[in-house]
């Protein structure tokens, strides 16, 4: 089973086990530091999400927190992650209540939850949401570790 990659840092701090050139890992780790975001803006939703907006904020921002992998820069794309999720909540709602069909018609709000689940997907996808998004990255990481040599 490939090895999961580390950072520079958790190298240097292990010891080199791979025994990479130091200078150039702990260029690497200083670095790495350098392009770390902050996540203080994700300690709470904004204000303009609704309950369950803010849930799935709150449900999105600790899991991507639990992988290193969410900054600051990415609160918006969170925060429209988690109002398309509410919004094919509501919809899908109003679609169970009132059924497929209105007055002879497709229910309009089918329209409105498909295009809530497609930006959902779209920003989920840039986030790493879902399955096949991160599959690509350990491909990406993976192609990286075998390609890998000292010249960070």
């Amino acid at each position: 089973m490939a090895q999961q990659k580390q950072s520079a840092r958790l190298q240097v701090l292990n010891g080199n086990p791979n025994k990479r050139n130091v200078t150039k890992l702990k260029k690497q780790a200083e670095n790495e530091q350098k392009l770390k975001m902050n996540t203080d803006n994700l300690r709470k939703p904004p204000a303009w999400l609704d309950k369950e907006g803010k849930k799935a904020f709150i449900y999105i921002v600790q899991e991507l927190k639990s992988v290193d992998l969410v900054g600051n820069a990415d609160l918006y794309a969170i925060a429209i992650y988690a109002d398309s999720y509410s919004q094919y909540l509501k919809y899908r709602r109003i679609v169970k209540a009132t059924g497929n069909w209105v007055d002879g018609k497709p229910n309009p709000y089918i329209t409105k939850m498909e295009n809530a689940a497609k930006q959902m997907r779209g920003f989920g996808a840039d986030l790493g949401l879902s399955p096949h998004a991160r599959i690509r990255l350990a491909a990406s990481l993976a192609e990286q570790d075998d390609g890998e040599t000292d010249d960070y």
